[in-house]
């Protein structure tokens, strides 16, 4: 990567198309992309938090503090893919298929603006 990486905020990156998010998330920083991923767990969380159960907002709130520019370093590539496959299954195990891809991938999911969690 170059020295002039691209940064971006949440709102702006969640305008662009699907195909267009993903050249994006490719071309910013690690730290950048944990930032994107973290804001879209923790805002999903907060919008969909009145109809999960005790135990999926337990593993969602797990989940959100590991999102760390690690997991988006080349280097770390192998290391990290097996913690998340771990994380994956836990996510698998106790929400459905669209759940998993709307909490975890801002590449293809939809736009959640921010909402006040009152839970914090």
């Amino acid at each position: 990567m170059n020295q002039e990486q691209l940064t971006i905020g949440y709102d702006e990156f969640m305008t662009h198309p699907r195909q267009e998010r993903l050249r994006i998330f490719n071309n910013v920083s690690a730290e950048n992309c944990a930032l994107l991923i973290k804001t879209h767990c923790g805002r999903w969380l907060t919008t969909n938090r009145p109809r999960l159960t005790p135990e999926q907002i337990a593993v969602a709130e797990e989940l959100i503090p590991l999102i760390t520019p690690k997991w988006y370093k080349a280097d770390n590539k192998k290391k990290v893919e097996r913690e998340t496959k771990v994380l994956e299954r836990k996510l698998e195990a106790v929400f459905s298929r669209e759940d998993v891809m709307q909490f975890g991938n801002a590449n293809f999911a939809d736009y959640l603006p921010p909402v006040e969690d009152k839970n914090y």
